[in-house]
């Protein structure tokens, strides 16, 4: 479904703990600004109930479903808030600002979770692909810093630990690598730093 002229669909993606929310919030504020327009900041798996109730179920833990079942309970998840919010925003010409995307399913559940990384891409561009975004920045930071910006592990992956949170690291890396456009921005320094790189990356569509 092809958006509205100049309606733009961001992705910021990364690791746990990288400053995702902090600059999806800090772009959408800056987007309706310089824009003018509505701008729906979106989370993923999330947004919508069916959604929300994903989230709760995949991240909880009273289950424990394989990374297979994983792919599948976020494609559909994706699905929903692609069909019952990004695709009606861009319709209306509005921005659409998401944290969390294809990279993060790939990376948890193809490379740090086994599956192959080509069954994993082709499910998620047919099953839960349109619309797609027009931009998705990854926020890069290693495994070892983004455990010291964090407390706590708050859900069922996070438990899984540092190793494993090393090779979802590699896996955003090794999207960057296959996926077309992907931007990538050093989200180890400052978020003024960060959110500024971040802006750059957007901009360029609103000329």
């Amino acid at each position: 479904m092809p958006a509205s002229p100049r309606s733009l669909f961001v992705v910021l993606d990364g690791i746990d703990g990288c400053g995702k929310s902090t600059q999806a919030a800090r772009l959408a504020a800056r987007l309706a600004h310089e824009s003018g327009r509505a701008v729906q900041h979106l989370r993923e798996p999330g947004s919508t109930p069916l959604g929300e109730a994903l989230r709760a179920l995949v991240l909880g833990r009273e289950f424990a479903p394989t990374a297979r079942v994983e792919t599948l309970l976020f494609a559909a998840a994706r699905a929903q808030m692609l069909s019952e919010l990004v695709a009606p925003a861009l319709a209306r010409g509005e921005h659409v600002v998401c944290e969390r995307f294809h990279p993060s399913t790939f990376a948890y559940q193809a490379i740090a979770g086994g599956l192959p990384e080509a069954e994993v891409l082709d499910l998620l561009r047919r099953w839960a692909g349109d619309p797609a975004p027009t931009h998705v920045i990854l926020l890069e930071l290693s495994a070892d810093a983004a455990r010291a910006r964090r407390d706590v592990p708050t859900d069922r992956i996070e438990d899984r630990g540092l190793e494993f949170q090393r090779r979802v690291a590699a896996g955003y890396a090794r999207y960057a690598e296959l996926v077309p456009g992907v931007a990538r921005v050093d989200a180890a320094r400052g978020a003024d730093e960060v959110a500024e790189d971040v802006w750059r990356e957007v901009a360029r569509a609103l000329r």
